[in-house]
Protein backbone atom coordinates (compact mmCIF):
# COMPACT_ATOMS: atom_id res chain seq x y z
CA UNK A 1 0.00 0.00 0.00
CA UNK A 2 0.91 3.79 -0.09
CA UNK A 3 1.04 6.10 3.24
CA UNK A 4 0.63 9.91 2.96
CA UNK A 5 2.94 12.09 4.59
CA UNK A 6 2.15 14.63 6.82
CA UNK A 7 5.46 17.22 7.64
CA UNK A 8 7.01 20.15 7.11
CA UNK A 9 10.98 20.97 5.63
CA UNK A 10 12.63 23.84 6.57
CA UNK A 11 13.74 25.88 3.78
CA UNK A 12 17.31 24.74 3.15
CA UNK A 13 18.56 26.25 0.64
CA UNK A 14 15.55 28.04 -0.51
CA UNK A 15 13.71 31.08 0.65
CA UNK A 16 10.62 29.48 2.27
CA UNK A 17 9.69 25.92 3.77
CA UNK A 18 7.31 23.57 2.40
CA UNK A 19 4.66 21.01 4.13
CA UNK A 20 3.70 17.72 2.95
CA UNK A 21 0.29 17.73 3.99
CA UNK A 22 -2.68 15.18 3.05
CA UNK A 23 -5.35 17.12 1.45
CA UNK A 24 -2.71 17.97 -0.95
CA UNK A 25 -3.11 14.36 -2.62
CA UNK A 26 -6.33 14.08 -4.29
CA UNK A 27 -8.00 11.19 -6.83
CA UNK A 28 -8.48 12.64 -10.08
CA UNK A 29 -9.64 11.64 -13.25
CA UNK A 30 -7.89 8.61 -14.32
CA UNK A 31 -5.15 9.72 -11.91
CA UNK A 32 -3.55 10.05 -8.40
CA UNK A 33 -2.74 14.17 -8.04
CA UNK A 34 0.37 15.22 -6.35
CA UNK A 35 -0.49 19.43 -5.54
CA UNK A 36 1.48 22.15 -4.34
CA UNK A 37 -0.61 25.17 -3.89
CA UNK A 38 0.39 28.38 -5.64
CA UNK A 39 2.47 30.56 -2.59
CA UNK A 40 0.34 33.05 -1.00
CA UNK A 41 3.48 34.49 1.23
CA UNK A 42 2.69 32.35 4.25
CA UNK A 43 5.29 29.86 6.29
CA UNK A 44 4.60 27.33 3.80
CA UNK A 45 4.83 26.26 0.44
CA UNK A 46 2.08 23.01 0.68
CA UNK A 47 3.09 20.11 -1.16
CA UNK A 48 2.02 16.39 -1.42
CA UNK A 49 4.36 13.11 -0.53
CA UNK A 50 3.50 9.36 -0.66
CA UNK A 51 5.30 6.44 0.39
CA UNK A 52 5.03 2.50 -0.26
CA UNK A 53 4.53 0.80 2.79
CA UNK A 54 6.55 -1.81 1.57
CA UNK A 55 10.31 -1.57 1.36
CA UNK A 56 12.83 -3.68 -1.12
CA UNK A 57 16.87 -4.26 -1.06
CA UNK A 58 17.40 -3.96 -5.23
CA UNK A 59 13.99 -3.72 -7.30
CA UNK A 60 12.29 -1.81 -10.03
CA UNK A 61 10.00 1.45 -9.74
CA UNK A 62 8.23 2.56 -12.17
CA UNK A 63 5.64 5.54 -12.50
CA UNK A 64 3.87 6.53 -15.33
CA UNK A 65 3.20 10.19 -14.83
CA UNK A 66 2.30 13.43 -16.59
CA UNK A 67 4.31 16.68 -15.08
CA UNK A 68 2.56 19.20 -14.01
CA UNK A 69 3.75 22.38 -16.46
CA UNK A 70 3.80 24.84 -14.10
CA UNK A 71 6.85 26.69 -12.67
CA UNK A 72 8.76 26.53 -9.72
CA UNK A 73 7.99 22.62 -9.05
CA UNK A 74 10.79 20.00 -7.64
CA UNK A 75 8.37 16.53 -8.87
CA UNK A 76 10.25 13.32 -7.63
CA UNK A 77 10.60 9.50 -7.48
CA UNK A 78 12.72 7.63 -5.45
CA UNK A 79 13.83 4.81 -4.11
CA UNK A 80 14.33 6.66 -0.28
CA UNK A 81 15.97 5.23 2.98
CA UNK A 82 17.60 8.83 4.25
CA UNK A 83 19.60 11.37 2.69
CA UNK A 84 22.59 8.91 2.21
CA UNK A 85 20.47 6.10 0.64
CA UNK A 86 18.47 7.04 -1.90
CA UNK A 87 18.15 6.86 -5.55
CA UNK A 88 16.02 9.03 -7.87
CA UNK A 89 14.58 11.14 -10.75
CA UNK A 90 14.13 14.32 -10.43
CA UNK A 91 12.08 16.51 -12.76
CA UNK A 92 12.36 20.44 -12.23
CA UNK A 93 9.30 22.26 -13.86
CA UNK A 94 10.79 25.64 -14.55
CA UNK A 95 14.16 23.69 -16.61
CA UNK A 96 12.46 20.34 -17.85
CA UNK A 97 12.48 22.40 -21.74
CA UNK A 98 14.29 25.60 -21.48
CA UNK A 99 17.85 25.85 -18.75
CA UNK A 100 17.77 28.80 -16.81
CA UNK A 101 21.15 31.08 -15.90
CA UNK A 102 21.77 27.82 -12.85
CA UNK A 103 20.08 24.90 -13.80
CA UNK A 104 20.51 23.61 -17.37
CA UNK A 105 17.10 22.29 -19.08
CA UNK A 106 16.37 18.31 -18.30
CA UNK A 107 15.51 15.94 -15.86
CA UNK A 108 18.21 14.01 -12.81
CA UNK A 109 18.58 11.20 -12.86
CA UNK A 110 20.67 11.24 -9.28
CA UNK A 111 22.45 8.60 -6.57
CA UNK A 112 22.33 10.77 -3.39
CA UNK A 113 26.30 10.32 -1.67
CA UNK A 114 26.17 7.38 0.51
CA UNK A 115 28.48 9.41 3.50
CA UNK A 116 27.49 12.62 4.67
CA UNK A 117 29.30 15.61 3.07
CA UNK A 118 29.68 13.54 0.25
CA UNK A 119 29.74 13.88 -3.40
CA UNK A 120 26.14 12.78 -4.84
CA UNK A 121 26.15 11.03 -8.41
CA UNK A 122 24.11 13.02 -11.02
CA UNK A 123 23.31 13.48 -14.60
CA UNK A 124 20.75 15.39 -16.51
CA UNK A 125 19.23 13.68 -19.26
CA UNK A 126 17.49 16.39 -21.65
CA UNK A 127 13.91 15.94 -22.50
CA UNK A 128 12.76 15.02 -26.43
CA UNK A 129 9.47 15.72 -25.48
CA UNK A 130 6.95 18.09 -23.33
CA UNK A 131 6.94 16.08 -19.90
CA UNK A 132 3.55 18.01 -18.94
CA UNK A 133 2.01 16.79 -22.37
CA UNK A 134 1.36 13.42 -21.42
CA UNK A 135 2.58 10.23 -19.33
CA UNK A 136 5.06 8.84 -19.74
CA UNK A 137 7.16 6.34 -17.87
CA UNK A 138 10.04 7.03 -15.53
CA UNK A 139 11.78 4.38 -14.20
CA UNK A 140 14.59 3.02 -11.95
CA UNK A 141 16.23 -0.59 -11.61
CA UNK A 142 18.79 -0.87 -8.75
CA UNK A 143 21.12 -3.92 -8.65
CA UNK A 144 23.77 -4.53 -6.00
CA UNK A 145 26.08 -3.20 -8.39
CA UNK A 146 24.48 -0.01 -10.33
CA UNK A 147 21.05 1.84 -10.44
CA UNK A 148 19.66 2.20 -14.43
CA UNK A 149 17.63 4.88 -15.49
CA UNK A 150 14.92 4.77 -18.29
CA UNK A 151 12.03 6.50 -19.85
CA UNK A 152 9.60 4.98 -21.55
CA UNK A 153 11.71 2.12 -21.72
CA UNK A 154 14.93 3.64 -23.28
CA UNK A 155 17.96 3.22 -20.72
CA UNK A 156 19.36 7.34 -20.14
CA UNK A 157 21.36 6.65 -17.78
CA UNK A 158 23.45 4.08 -15.45
CA UNK A 159 24.99 4.76 -11.84
CA UNK A 160 27.81 2.36 -10.53
CA UNK A 161 28.89 5.13 -7.54
CA UNK A 162 26.79 5.81 -4.63
CA UNK A 163 24.43 2.87 -5.23
CA UNK A 164 21.90 2.53 -2.68
CA UNK A 165 22.97 -0.53 0.10
CA UNK A 166 19.83 -0.64 2.41
CA UNK A 167 16.34 -1.79 1.82
CA UNK A 168 14.32 1.60 0.45
CA UNK A 169 10.72 2.67 0.33
CA UNK A 170 9.36 3.95 -2.50
CA UNK A 171 8.59 7.61 -2.41
CA UNK A 172 7.13 10.64 -5.09
CA UNK A 173 6.59 14.29 -4.10
CA UNK A 174 6.22 17.41 -5.00
CA UNK A 175 7.44 20.50 -3.33
CA UNK A 176 9.25 24.12 -3.83
CA UNK A 177 11.03 26.05 -1.47
CA UNK A 178 11.72 28.80 -3.97
CA UNK A 179 15.56 27.85 -4.42
CA UNK A 180 16.81 29.24 -7.65
CA UNK A 181 19.57 26.93 -8.11
CA UNK A 182 16.87 23.73 -8.22
CA UNK A 183 12.90 24.44 -7.51
CA UNK A 184 13.23 27.62 -8.33
CA UNK A 185 9.08 29.42 -7.60
CA UNK A 186 7.89 29.06 -5.60
CA UNK A 187 4.78 28.50 -7.83
CA UNK A 188 2.25 31.41 -8.71
CA UNK A 189 -0.55 29.22 -10.11
CA UNK A 190 -1.67 25.64 -8.72
CA UNK A 191 0.64 22.85 -9.74
CA UNK A 192 -1.27 18.97 -10.40
CA UNK A 193 1.35 16.31 -11.06
CA UNK A 194 -0.47 13.03 -12.67
CA UNK A 195 0.36 9.66 -11.58
CA UNK A 196 -1.46 7.07 -13.44
CA UNK A 197 0.45 3.79 -12.21
CA UNK A 198 3.03 2.78 -9.76
CA UNK A 199 4.79 -0.89 -10.23
CA UNK A 200 7.26 -1.67 -7.46
CA UNK A 201 9.06 -4.67 -8.16
CA UNK A 202 11.31 -6.35 -5.51
CA UNK A 203 14.71 -8.82 -5.85
CA UNK A 204 15.93 -7.78 -9.18
CA UNK A 205 19.07 -9.79 -8.98
CA UNK A 206 16.92 -12.77 -8.02
CA UNK A 207 13.37 -13.64 -8.39
CA UNK A 208 11.05 -10.68 -9.42
CA UNK A 209 8.05 -10.23 -6.76
CA UNK A 210 5.70 -6.98 -6.79
CA UNK A 211 2.93 -5.63 -7.28
CA UNK A 212 1.28 -2.79 -9.65
CA UNK A 213 -0.61 -0.19 -8.13
CA UNK A 214 -3.61 1.23 -11.25
CA UNK A 215 -5.36 4.75 -10.28
CA UNK A 216 -7.64 3.92 -12.99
Amino acid sequence: GLSISDYPVGAGSGSVAHYFRPENVKLGDGSLDLVVNAYDGGDYVYSAEIASDQTTLYGSLRTVLKSSGVPGVCEGLFFYKGDNNEADWELLTTTSLEGSDTVPAGVWATNQALQEGGQSTSVNVPFDFDPAADYHEYRIDWTESSTTFYIDGVQKAQHTENVPTQAANGLWNVWSNGDPYWSAGPPTAVSITHIKSIEMYSGLEKRVEGKVCDVN
